[in-house]
């Protein structure tokens, strides 16, 4: 059961984030992708890409777990 969750990772890191959670038996991982990079990207551009995820982000947490 535990508690509902999901991955964030970049872009350049979502193919690693997915066989991950394969390799630790969670195939079914919650997993939304933002753009790469993070580090030294400007606030507001960091706040934007935040912000398009938050949907993607709540519907999985709404679906119910496999």
């Amino acid at each position: 059961m535990g508690r509902p969750t999901v991955l964030l990772a970049t872009s350049r890191f979502a193919d690693f984030a997915r066989e991950s959670a394969i390799g630790y038996g969670l195939p079914n991982a919650r997993i939304v992708v933002v753009e790469h990079p993070l580090g030294g990207v400007a606030e507001p551009l960091i706040a934007a890409r935040a912000a398009a995820a938050v949907d993607a982000v709540i519907q999985l947490l709404s679906r119910p777990s496999r």
